[in-house]
């Protein structure tokens, strides 16, 4: 892959991504989640797409343990956590879409392993 496009693509990605934080309007989201797999899967299920999902998901479980922590801290104050939980649950949700797409890729290279055994083996 050409380094201007991976660099476009991983542009493109993190604007999905932060848009989708704070998008409440469920048609908004709907898009930007297929514009999200979409980008991904632009340059195809190969492995090294593997290495920017996983940093996606590392990403995305520390963004999440920071917003609970700071539900916690906005309880304990006694302040409002609707949006707080919102943004959570948005954060939740794009990292279950980053954990699907990453069984995806892996079972494409599983497929693509299996393919090539067979190949071998004739």
């Amino acid at each position: 892959m050409d380094s201007t496009a991976r660099i476009v693509s991983d542009l493109n990605v993190a604007r999905f991504v932060d848009r989708l934080q704070l998008e409440l309007d469920p048609a908004k989201r709907a898009s930007l989640q297929r514009l999200l797999l979409e980008e991904e899967d632009k340059f195809g299920r190969r492995a090294e797409r593997l290495s920017d999902v996983q940093r996606h998901l590392a990403e995305g479980s520390r963004r999440i343990a920071l917003q609970k922590a700071l539900i916690e801290t906005l309880k304990a104050n006694g302040q409002e956590v609707r949006l707080a939980e919102r943004t959570l649950s948005n954060l939740v949700e794009i990292q279950r879409i980053f954990e699907q797409y990453r069984h995806v890729i892996l079972d494409a290279i599983d497929q693509k392993h299996l393919g090539h055994t067979r190949i071998g083996k004739r």
